[in-house]
């Protein structure tokens, strides 16, 4: 095997799957609640060290230069986004650490997990109970069940604490939770994510719920786009090496074709 076209070409794979996250994270800078996602990679070994005594002709040179990459699952950067100010009393956003809990409606292996946002711009459905307001998914309380407004009564009042209150009484609080191993959150969607196994604990008492609030995406949409620019060169200079390994193999062939 052309060793060099093999690591030219793992540079190119590597370069395409990080410009497919970069691309992503960019297309949600203004998206809600948006966690921006980060590639997680590491080195792969050559394959004389991955299966040590099972090739006789190694070459310590060729060793030295590595087996490529390995992808790691995608990770998410959950750090807090900004918090913006609006005139919506459907809108909150999560001070500190917390998610608010939706409906899951998965059957089978899958209705056991959690379902979770950071995307706070709510809504009240046709039959009154408080939805996200993109995907129309019921918000849970704490009791998990969802949350049914009075229609008559037009104000909407929720605290810090995450109660939510008509006409001066409080008829459900959000369901705040804090995943038992953030390890588990998997993405569901532009504003949702899922927690496999639905192990969550309550928020600390530090987080606050602010409503007329939502919070603004992760993503920094100058350094994205700087990066993608970064990636995409990197990408080109890989497939160059590409022609440039193939187009030498090929002049070898070719000269020890005249002689045999």
């Amino acid at each position: 095997m052309n060793y060099g076209f093999h690591l030219a070409t793992t540079g190119a794979i590597t370069g395409m799957r990080r410009l497919e996250t970069v691309a992503n994270n960019l297309a949600n800078a203004t998206t809600v609640g948006f966690k921006s996602d980060f590639l997680s990679m590491r080195a792969r070994l050559p394959e004389n060290l991955e299966r040590p005594g099972e090739y006789a002709d190694t070459n310590t040179l060729l060793d030295g230069l590595g087996g490529g990459t390995l992808f790691d699952p995608t990770r998410i950067d959950l750090r807090q986004g900004t918090l913006r100010q609006t005139k919506s009393q459907f809108d909150v956003a999560i001070e500190g650490d917390g998610f608010l809990r939706l409906e899951n409606s998965a059957k089978g292996a899958g209705a056991k997990d959690m379902l979770l946002t950071r995307a706070g711009a709510l809504a009240r459905s046709a039959t009154g109970t408080l939805v996200l307001a993109t995907s129309g998914v019921p918000v849970l309380d704490q009791n998990g069940q969802r949350i049914v407004l009075d229609a008559e009564q037009p104000d909407l009042r929720i605290d810090e604490g995450g109660r939510v209150m008509q006409d001066g009484s409080e008829i459900a609080r959000l369901a705040v939770v804090v995943p038992s191993d953030l390890r588990n959150l998997v993405k569901e969607g532009r504003d949702a994510m899922r927690l496999l196994g639905g192990r969550a604990e309550k928020a600390p008492d530090a987080t606050i719920v602010r409503q007329y609030h939502l919070e603004e995406s992760t993503v920094d949409p100058v350094l994205s786009l700087a990066e993608m620019i970064k990636v995409s060169r990197g990408i080109e200079f890989s497939t160059r090496l590409m022609q440039a390994e193939d187009q030498a193999t090929g002049r070898l062939i070719d000269t020890l074709g005249r002689f045999a």
